[in-house]
């Protein structure tokens, strides 16, 4: 979506036209996807070697050495080595243990026990059970930061890793303060000049507010889990946009794609959309369920009333 307003936007300003078409696929390609695909790879790579089927060995009672000591013996060498668990850790892992005690006992028959009856429940509970229950511990960044420790050591890992969170942070606000500017512009009329576009330009910045209004002044982490949720449910919204477009000969022209490479293009965008739109309405259902809905369906009339006026003002001029 970025690479939607943002590049175009930006070509139009700089004077690109149809001669700098290939300047303009190479600008695309090391500028926006190149990058990229290398930044969502290290993420994924990362989080699958920190996260998945991984636990800590401590919560579940088995060995293993504490970063940074020195083994004593060759056995303790080859004990896998992890951080002390703090008490954060360990009272989430006995929160969903204590979840999966509530589902077999029943939650009034759970809410009578003792704290020792509690303890002794939870360690009597299947080794497989306690596996699980470890592996799915809410994470932080800073077990994201451990990925980086093979290279750069224990401590200069989160040095590194909160770089990268700070630079993609202060790149994401200024790509989306650009495309707002644009869109704003777009959207009145206005020029892409001047006091009005730099007003435009500074609306998302309010999003500073958002640690502070969400979390009681503490900018946490895990803030950008509810706006990937959010920018997950309005792709579709782009897809059938970019569908739409591909197939109009009043917008494209004699650009509009032809025989099998028409073909192709449909088949594609198809098939997007047919991952995109049912995982979409998903998003939107297990979150927020018949108001999210709710407003999905006044989002979807409020762009019908205005495509409308839009038509009815074209053909009255």
């Amino acid at each position: 979506i970025n690479m939607t307003f943002l590049l175009p936007y930006s070509m139009l300003a700089k004077g690109w036209r149809r001669n700098a078409r290939g300047l303009a696929i190479f600008d695309l390609s090391t500028g926006l996807f190149v990058p990229f695909i290398l930044a969502t790879g290290c993420v994924v790579i990362a989080s699958a070697t920190q996260f998945h089927a991984k636990y800590h060995p401590g919560l579940v009672g088995e060995p293993y050495r504490v970063a940074g000591t020195k083994p004593a013996t060759p056995e303790e060498a080859k004990l896998p080595e992890y951080p002390k668990p703090d008490k954060l850790m360990i009272t989430k892992y006995n929160r969903i243990l204590d979840g999966r005690l509530k589902h077999e006992l029943g939650a009034e028959k759970f809410a009578k026990l003792s704290d020792e009856e509690k303890t002794r429940l939870r360690a009597s509970l299947p080794l497989a059970d306690k596996k699980i229950a470890a592996m799915l511990i809410k994470r932080s960044a800073f077990d994201l930061a451990r990925s980086l420790r093979p290279l750069t050591g224990d401590i200069f890992s989160h040095y590194i890793f909160g770089i990268g969170v700070i630079g993609m942070a202060i790149s994401s606000i200024i790509i989306l303060m650009l495309i707002s500017g644009f869109v704003i512009c777009e959207m009145f009329g206005l020029s892409h000049r001047g006091n009005a576009h730099r007003l435009a330009c500074m609306l998302p910045a309010v999003g500073f507010l958002g640690p502070f209004i969400w979390t009681g002044g503490k900018a946490q982490f895990w803030l950008a889990m509810p706006t990937s949720v959010f920018c997950g449910a309005l792709i579709p919204v782009a897809y059938w946009t970019f569908f739409c477009l591909m197939n109009s000969r009043r917008v494209l022209g004699h650009d509009l794609p032809r025989g099998g490479r028409r073909v192709a293009w449909n088949a594609l965008m198809i098939l997007a959309l047919a991952v995109v739109t049912p995982g979409s309405l998903w998003i939107i259902w297990n979150k927020a369920r018949i108001y999210g809905l709710a407003v999905l369906g006044i989002y979807l009339l409020l762009l019908i009333v205005v495509q409308v006026a839009r038509r009815g003002r074209a053909a009255a001029a």
